[in-house]
């Protein structure tokens, strides 16, 4: 029984717990869910909530980008400077009150994503407050609208799964060339990493996310 559980645990076939939420960190039935939303403990992701607002209303660049560089510049360095290497980080277009204008950031440890939801919650952006906490979603195959990347989303931005703002390769380049800039841990903590599993980079880059 427990082995059967543990297979359909955040499936559609669990019956406790959200598999919308397991997937991609948030339901937008929110708080009236009739099933669990199991908020981790500990995790290499981040979300920060409707941080951007109205993403749809921004002006659409020449490369077909709909992101502000400069927001997205900002954002990607002071995180990856302040707590430690990004991995992956996706800005949300959807129109639904669950996803718009979400912000998923995967450190490359858990560590550091713990440290930067506790401090960016004393923080603000744009004129709000920073919502951030820690996020289930470690791969983003499994968050997104596979329609959606392939022109065929008929639900447009009020789609439950994400619908990733695509960003230009010289932008992508420019971000993840540099590199973690911060100083390695001293060799005590370097050899303690717990809980670090998912650490492979997702192949997704090339579908124009961050």
């Amino acid at each position: 029984m427990a082995e059967y559980l543990a297979s359909i645990f955040g499936t559609e076939k669990d019956k406790v717990n959200c598999s919308f939420y397991f997937k991609i960190g948030a339901c937008r039935h929110g708080d009236r869910c009739s099933r669990l939303h199991n908020k981790p403990t500990f995790s290499q992701t981040i979300v920060l909530l409707n941080l951007y607002r109205n993403p749809q209303n921004t002006a659409q660049t020449a490369d077909g980008s709909h992101c502000h560089v400069s927001d997205v510049e900002e954002v990607f360095t002071e995180l990856q400077e302040k707590y430690g290497e990004i991995e992956e980080m996706n800005v949300c277009d959807n129109l639904g009150d669950h996803l718009v204008g979400n912000v998923y950031v995967k450190f490359r440890r858990e560590e550091d994503a713990e440290r930067a939801v506790a401090e960016l919650n004393n923080r603000w952006f744009n004129g709000q407050a920073v919502h951030a906490e820690l996020s289930p979603v470690t791969d983003f195959r499994e968050s997104c609208c596979r329609q959606y990347e392939m022109g065929e989303c008929t639900r447009g931005g009020f789609c439950n799964f994400m619908h990733l703002r695509p960003i230009s390769r010289n932008l992508r380049r420019q971000l993840y060339g540099r590199g973690p800039r911060r100083r390695s841990p001293p060799r005590s903590q370097a050899s303690h990493r717990p809980r670090e599993r998912n650490r492979r980079r997702s192949p997704d880059h090339r579908h124009g996310r961050f």
